[in-house]
């Protein structure tokens, strides 16, 4: 009895859920016109943005970063097959593990590749070239407190309180919207770095000055103190060969002087003796500085990293735009959608009222 019961109650429940769900359904077909009109209207909506947003031209950079050789690798591998890790062998560094997107998308690392020139004329910065195809310098004109704006004429990159507070607005932008740095593969150590911008040589200029100034900044880093090293040594190399020169002059003046000498006077190889010695001290001398200054160029060599170009973008780059007729038919389903949950909603709240 129960049972039958319960089975009424389902059957009656199912049948008031067909009526409300018919219910609806003529509601939506009598407001047919409405959900039509503002299906139109978001489909123009969606149309007029495609128009307007402007055409993106993106430039792609992938490289790879070939360390040199360090000293404890071989014992780092040997501990690594047992499961030790020996920290601290090869410190992590500005390229290592995700340090690398950050250093890419700092501002510092982006207003210095911005400073660069966009011309072979030396007269437009890339700052002003993205200025001038965003509409930056148009509104700015218009502004009485910015008016004209020219970053070019601070050629040594230092600006005014004014520009200044400009270009770091600029590069927050860039950072924000224009600028992708990823690793396509985590497991992998390939780096790319996309720029996405309204002008095409614009683009392709930050992109490649960018990873030219980033991989200098690291390549100089990683043998700063080395090629410091070498330079000192080259130095004392320089120094001791002029003074081995002058000594090997001097010790062919004194033999010289021996063969026209007294024999009697028992002094006068003394000066060519402690002429000879003097030459052979700043031969050896020299020798030993010549021998550690080719050993120190060598370890700068090999610890020297190489930046190893994968994939560059050529011209005519890739253009990025919206799709007038996609956004046409999702902004009008959109809004077709919008429509029929308000129009539902409201008449849900009138019932309840």
């Amino acid at each position: 009895m129960q049972e039958q019961i319960q089975s009424d109650t389902d059957e009656i429940s199912l049948k008031e859920l067909i009526v409300k769900i018919r219910s609806v359904w003529s509601f939506l077909l009598k407001k047919w016109l409405i959900i039509t009109l503002i299906g139109l209207l978001g489909g123009g909506i969606g149309f007029l943005y495609a128009y307007l947003t402007p055409i993106k031209y993106t430039s792609k950079l992938t490289f790879v970063v070939e360390e040199g050789k360090t000293g404890g690798g071989g014992l780092a591998s040997l501990a690594g097959q047992f499961g030790f890790d020996l920290g601290g062998v090869s410190g992590g560094g500005v390229f290592s593990g995700d340090n690398i997107l950050l250093f890419f998308k700092s501002e510092g690392l982006c207003r210095e590749t911005l400073i660069t020139m966009y011309d072979s004329a030396q007269n437009v910065m890339l700052v002003d070239r993205y200025a001038e195809v965003t509409k930056m310098k148009k509104r700015w004109l218009k502004n009485k407190k910015i008016g004209a704006i020219n970053f070019s004429k601070y050629s040594n990159g230092i600006f005014p309180r004014l520009e200044d507070s400009l270009m770091q607005e600029i590069v927050k932008g860039i950072l924000k919207a224009d600028l992708s740095v990823s690793k396509p593969d985590k497991k992998a150590s390939f780096i790319e770095v996309k720029s996405m911008m309204r002008d095409e040589m614009l683009s392709k200029f930050f992109s490649e000055r960018l990873v030219k100034i980033a991989t200098q900044r690291y390549v100089d880093s990683k043998i700063k103190t080395k090629a410091i090293n070498v330079n000192m040594l080259q130095r004392k190399a320089d120094s001791l060969a002029a003074v081995l020169n002058n000594k090997t002059y001097s010790a062919a003046a004194s033999q010289q002087s021996l063969i026209d000498a007294n024999p009697a006077l028992r002094s006068v190889p003394i000066a060519a003796e402690i002429t000879t010695r003097d030459k052979t001290m700043a031969a050896t001398i020299f020798g030993e500085v010549i021998k550690n200054l080719e050993i120190s160029k060598t370890m700068l060599n090999q610890e020297t990293p190489v930046i190893q170009m994968v994939d560059q973008s050529t011209l005519p780059l890739f253009k990025e735009r919206v799709g007038k007729l996609k956004s046409l038919v999702l902004g009008g389903i959109l809004a077709g959608f919008l429509t029929v949950f308000f129009l539902i909603g409201s008449r849900f709240l009138k019932t309840l009222i």
